[in-house]
């Protein structure tokens, strides 16, 4: 695969770039769900990791957020229709829309909670594994810009990257209070 070829896979969505709405919900649900799987890696301890119980929270952090997630958008959508005029197939499509847009809190937690794992089964010392479980989130934070020029259909710049990193410094204060004042 040519570097060209990676970088397009990368940057540019096979079906194009999303509606704006669908793009703010998804990326909504990216930002969201990497706070919160980021903060439950942030509270672990060795014990936790030890004892399975980190990659059991960073689970049930990750399955209940997408479940509320989903839900409350079943509930604000079935109150508030945007059009009362729709058929039930197209009230279908953009429930399986919304579905999909909300997948982004799934992928937030799957890879920390794999990498908590390797702690857990003694694969990879407890202090290591949460600090790549943690890299990760930040990794994914950090490039959100990135992945919302993406999903918009837009070229890349130097100054995504920056904001990318700025953003990644916020996430990781928005953190680092929920820690202290939370736990």
């Amino acid at each position: 695969m040519s570097v060209a070829t990676l970088r397009r896979r990368v940057t540019e969505r096979k079906h194009g770039p999303l509606p704006a709405a669908r793009a703010s919900a998804r990326l909504s649900a990216y930002v969201y769900g990497n706070i919160l799987v980021l903060t439950v890696v942030v509270a672990a301890t060795a014990r936790t990791i030890e004892s399975g119980a980190a990659v059991a929270l960073v689970l049930g952090t990750t399955v209940t957020t997408f479940l509320a997630h989903v839900f409350a958008d079943a509930v604000a959508h079935s109150s508030v229709p945007v059009d009362d005029d729709e058929e039930p197939a197209e009230r279908s499509s953009k429930a399986a829309d919304e579905l999909r847009d909300a997948v982004p809190i799934v992928s937030s937690g799957t890879g920390p909670a794999a990498l908590l794992a390797l702690g857990w089964l003694h694969v990879l010392p407890t202090g290591w594994a949460q600090l790549l479980a943690g890299g990760v989130i930040v990794f994914r934070i950090a490039t959100i810009q990135i992945v919302t020029e993406r999903i918009r259909g837009n070229r890349l710049t130097f100054r995504v990257l920056v904001v990318g990193l700025a953003t990644a410094a916020v996430a990781a204060a928005i953190v680092l209070a929920k820690v202290l004042i939370g736990h």
